[in-house]
């Protein structure tokens, strides 16, 4: 009787084990690099310039090298009355200075 009990609970510690095993290989599945989510992203900035102005823009960054480039810059409230800076949105990451 006591050998029977035995067997079955190495039986379910082993079950539980492949499991848990099976849970930490496919968690442990996903071999994204850096290249595959896309070289480069942009993301946004703001701030303001005083009481009633301030500046927008947006930035992209290259993720294999680190660098980053302001791309698009715009100024609203008193000071310019909203003049775009720079606009570089259309170009490659190369061409921007």
């Amino acid at each position: 009787m006591k050998n029977k009990i035995f067997k079955e609970r190495l039986k379910f510690f082993f079950f539980g084990m492949l499991v848990v095993l099976g849970i930490l290989f496919l968690t442990g599945a996903d071999n994204q690099t850096t290249l595959s989510n896309g070289r480069y992203q942009i993301s946004a900035w703001g701030g303001a310039l005083g009481a009633k102005s301030g500046a927008v823009g947006a930035f992209v960054v290259d993720t294999v090298s680190g660098e980053a480039k302001n791309v698009y810059t715009r100024t609203y409230g008193i000071n310019d009355k909203g003049r775009v800076v720079k606009n570089n949105l259309n170009k490659h990451f190369n061409s921007y200075q």
